[in-house]
């Protein structure tokens, strides 16, 4: 890993609603972003929790299994754990989807889900609130990241009559990293629903990373929301996941991992520059390949010349 690359990593996890087996998955996984230098570890949603109507029945056993992750995470820079969890807010106990940011085991920030399905059963945060940017740690300047949950980076489906998709808050906004973590819909092999979804979460990927300038780390879970370890435990590798787990920026894909089965992956990005500067400093003297003169375009000059 060269001193300007930042190591991000995501676990493409199997998902229950065993409590226990959830945390000895996440507990594996940091050990593993240890052993491999990962600076950013990002796990699927509800990945703790389990996802499902019924989280909220085991809210004392999660409290527990929660504290224990955080305690292993120590060590780890930073840990981007998804997860359902009840919290005290000024109006009551509140019902969350989340990511859970930590800094060396210790919470420093939460993204909380803002497009909630009955199957969350948790609160939604209001979508037209602004979008929780933090600071994370750069290379040679200050960078910050995102936080994006399932259908807040999808958006737009009709039956829940959602608004607006929530990365078009991006364009222009100069985040340098969007962690997304999800637990998508799973369908059998080659049902024709499965294949428009492919499409439209591909496409919608590739978009936001070239809109926003920014990389992308997305995450989903490997087996569907009914899969139990102990009778299921052989069909871990059944289905394809909603969505890709991987890596990209504007040129499209860094990195991604099969669509079966338990996968951990680990990309270097360079966050000592934002993308927007790599995209506008692209070499463009490649007389050999294309013999024609294009030199960099003057924005500033520009802009300039339109607004006078």
């Amino acid at each position: 890993m060269s001193k300007k690359t930042t190591r991000i990593a995501g676990v493409q996890l199997p998902v229950s609603t065993n409590i226990q087996f959830n945390k000895k998955e996440i507990l594996k996984a940091i050990d593993w972003a240890k052993e491999n230098e990962v600076k950013h570890l990002l796990t699927p949603e509800g990945s703790l929790s389990g996802y499902g109507y019924k989280w909220s029945d085991n809210l004392d056993e999660i409290q527990d299994a929660l504290k224990e992750v955080e305690e292993h995470a120590k060590g780890l820079e930073f840990l981007h754990l998804g997860t359902h969890l009840q919290e005290n807010e000024w109006e009551g106990k509140i019902n969350r989807n989340e990511i859970r940011h930590y800094y060396e085991g210790s919470l420093f920030e939460i993204t909380l889900k803002s497009y909630c399905i009955p199957n969350d059963a948790s609160v939604s945060r209001d979508p037209d609130t602004p979008l929780r940017v933090f600071p994370i740690k750069g290379n040679d300047r200050p960078a910050s990241a995102v936080g994006m949950i399932c259908n807040d980076m999808w958006g737009c489906v009709e039956e829940h009559n959602y608004g607006m998709a929530l990365n078009e808050k991006l364009k222009g906004s100069g985040i340098d990293l969007i962690l997304h973590a999800t637990n998508g819909l799973k369908w059998p092999t080659n049902d024709k629903r499965q294949i428009a979804f492919d499409k439209y979460h591909d496409a919608f990927l590739r978009m936001t990373a070239f809109k926003s300038l920014s990389h992308i780390i997305t995450v989903d879970t490997c087996v569907p929301w009914s899969w139990d370890p102990e009778k299921d435990a052989d069909k871990i590798d059944a289905v394809d996941t909603s969505s890709e787990s991987g890596v990209l920026d504007f040129l499209g894909w860094k990195t991604s991992v099969p669509r079966r089965g338990r996968q951990y992956f680990y990309c270097d990005i360079d966050l000592s520059q934002t993308q927007k500067e790599v995209f506008m400093n692209f070499d463009t003297e490649q007389e050999d390949v294309y013999p024609f003169p294009m030199g960099k375009m003057n924005w500033d000059s520009y802009y300039q010349k339109r607004n006078d």
